[in-house]
């Protein structure tokens, strides 16, 4: 459930200006999720959104660019782990060398937090849930090409 409202909080965040956490709140609950303030406030902190300056002086929640930029450094990095991506069913497998699962699925858990339910990961595997088997083959398909692999 965290998952899916984390995902809910960008998607709002990127289509209005929301302007403080009782706007969240209430757009929260207006698309079915029954969320406190204590909740949307450990979830701003959790996603790391900062807020932006508007031109009426006023300031929007927003995520942060730093963010994103360690997390493509991360993935860019990672990227020679990775030795085979397999999507099944509702699932992607990722087969990396032995040690290095648990840091990509970090990697891939926060820069994918609005795309995938989860992911599990092993010493050497890592585990993606999606929420239907096309889901699954697109991100197998964007995974491939985040990490530059080849089949």
């Amino acid at each position: 459930m965290k998952q899916k409202r984390h995902r809910k909080i960008l998607n709002i965040i990127s289509e209005k200006d929301v302007k403080t956490q009782e706007q969240l709140t209430e757009e929260l609950k207006s698309a079915g999720f029954l969320v406190t303030q204590a909740t949307v406030s450990r979830d701003i902190k959790e996603l790391g959104l900062i807020k932006l300056p508007l031109s009426d002086g006023s300031y929007k929640y927003a995520v942060t660019k730093e963010e994103k930029q360690d997390n493509r450094e991360h993935l860019a990095i990672f990227s020679r782990s990775v030795i085979n991506i397999q999507a099944a069913m509702h699932t992607i497998v990722i087969k990396t060398h032995s040690g290095m699962a648990n840091a990509v699925a970090a990697s891939l858990d926060t820069f994918l937090a609005h795309e995938i339910v989860g992911t599990i990961a092993g010493d050497d595997t890592i585990l993606i849930i999606a929420e239907n088997p096309q889901n699954a083959e697109e991100m197998a398909v964007k995974l491939r090409k985040m990490f530059s692999w080849k089949e």
